[in-house]
């Protein structure tokens, strides 16, 4: 299955940590644009970090990779309950907060005010969950 990033298409023989990597950097990039489009483009790649960086977590720990975003919120929260340091981090928490304002407002409802903020945020965010990936 492939996953196309702006020009460059990942595919499963890059990890998921360059996945996430690359579309926090195209992000960035676009989020300062004057352009519209590409700052809502910017939300977008900055959820979609956030998603595959919490896709890793959930893996590490033995949860399948979800199909689904409810599916995605049900083990992180699950995951929460058994780990009480993920559980302190509110990660579940911040993943929804993303979503609202990243995928939906940003990204579907063309509130562009929020791509630096977001992507900001996004990257906070992966930097926290990277912590739990060692």
């Amino acid at each position: 299955m492939a996953l196309y990033v702006a020009s460059y298409v990942f595919d499963e023989r890059d990890s998921a940590m360059s996945v996430v990597e690359e579309a926090l950097r195209e992000a960035e990039v676009e989020a300062r644009s004057p352009v519209a489009m590409r700052r809502r483009d910017a939300c977008d790649k900055a959820f979609l970090a956030v998603v595959k960086a919490v896709d890793e977590l959930l893996l590490k720990y033995g949860y399948p990779e979800p199909e689904r975003h409810g599916e995605r919120f049900s083990y992180l929260r699950e995951l929460e309950s058994k780990v009480p340091e993920i559980d302190k981090a509110e990660l579940s928490e911040k993943l929804g907060a993303r979503f609202g304002k990243a995928h939906i407002a940003c990204f579907y409802e063309g509130k562009i005010e929020l791509a630096q903020e977001e992507v900001e945020k996004a990257r906070q965010l992966v930097e926290e969950i990277k912590k739990f990936l060692k």
